[in-house]
């Protein structure tokens, strides 16, 4: 599960847990995008791929909200 600081973990049997879960995940996933960028000296098109592959990634993980 993700590392989500003051949100506790909720119970799975509330209605929106699923809907909990999938966001819990693209926060995850673009603190982790934030991350790389961070690292990254210069923009190339490498870096511009991935970052358009994570983000797209996120975008359909939000869409099956």
């Amino acid at each position: 599960m993700t590392d989500t600081p003051n949100i506790p973990e909720p119970d799975p049997a509330w209605d929106y847990y699923i809907e909990w879960h999938k966001l819990a995940q693209a926060k995850a996933k673009l603190e982790n995008l934030m991350a790389y960028l961070a690292e990254q000296e210069d923009a190339t098109e490498e870096t511009d791929e991935i970052s358009r592959n994570d983000l797209q990634k996120i975008l359909d993980l939000l869409d099956t909200i």
